[in-house]
């Protein structure tokens, strides 16, 4: 988006709530990346436009979404996933989009805007959102953005090698972790795996370097339903994944979360451990026991 606008002549900045994987950063632009201080108070109550992208709760931001909704603004919000919040004063909200990036992809085309590093970023962001091409959303639509990126410059070899094959031995060995916690339940349709903070401490690994575990819970036959849950140093990160007549997105939603109806996730504060692998385990077994095969 930065890039789009910027060819449009309007002067941009991004302002993210967190800072960006590592992965990400060699990106055109990813230099300018900011992350969201009290320093930048005034600068985002004072813009004249703020973009939201790929969220549809303006809590989900934090403090940075404090601040936009003291702004006075436009608000805009760009998103693919479900049961948005009324939170912008324009909302372009496709959920049967396979991605933003997708919905970024045709507003740049719609506006005649062809840019390489531009197509670059969207290329990842679509290749990432769908699986590597391979989730129910990845249509013939989506292919003919695709070839249009790579018409204006994405490199599809780059893309995935750069995101996908840069892993330290010390990330290859957290996944032989991770890989050691699965814990099958419901009759085997539900794969929990868990990583707690001291296993992430041993191999000095975040959550960033989690990226791409829940996956591996659906990989299993007969697993309907994936979790993963992870102890960070002050909440619990929860990611869902699912497939077929099951779905998870309001699995999350019962724990602050959301997503899309089969990838899905929720942070959990001021809450032991145990229990909330205990409450997780309860509620996703129920929900698969109420869903049909």
């Amino acid at each position: 988006m930065l890039h789009l606008v910027e060819a449009l002549g309007i002067n941009a900045r991004v302002i993210l709530p967190s800072p960006a994987p590592e992965n990400l950063s060699w990106f055109d632009g990813a230099e300018r990346l900011e992350v969201f201080s009290a320093d930048l108070l005034n600068d985002v109550e004072g813009a004249a436009c703020i973009i939201v992208l790929d969220l549809n709760a303006r809590s989900r931001l934090r403090d940075l979404g404090e601040a936009i909704s003291r702004s006075g603004a436009t608000v805009i919000n760009i998103d693919h996933h479900t049961h948005p919040e009324d939170f912008a004063h324009v909302a372009w909200i496709d959920t049967d989009a396979c991605s933003t990036c997708s919905m970024v992809a045709n507003l740049a085309r719609h506006a005649g805007v062809r840019h390489a590093s531009m197509a670059m970023c969207l290329y990842t962001g679509i290749m990432t959102d769908t699986g590597s091409f391979r989730f129910p959303r990845t249509t013939a639509d989506v292919h003919r953005t695709v070839a249009d990126l790579l018409d204006q410059g994405a490199d599809p070899v780059m893309a995935f090698e750069r995101v996908m094959n840069q892993g330290s031995v010390l990330r290859a060995r957290l996944l032989g972790e991770a890989l050691r916690s699965m814990e099958l339940h419901a009759d085997g349709r539900l794969c929990m795996m868990i990583l707690r903070r001291t296993t992430l401490q041993e191999y000095n690994c975040t959550s960033d370097d989690t990226e791409g575990f829940v996956h591996h819970t659906l990989s299993l036959a007969g697993v309907d339903m994936g979790v993963l849950i992870i102890e960070l140093e002050h909440e619990i990160k929860c990611s869902f994944r699912s497939k077929g007549a099951v779905y998870v997105r309001d699995l999350a939603a019962r724990y602050g979360g959301g997503g899309h109806v089969y990838a899905a996730g929720a942070r959990i504060s001021a809450r032991p451990l145990d229990d909330v692998i205990s409450d997780v385990r309860a509620a996703a077994i129920e929900q698969l026991r109420s869903q049909s095969h």
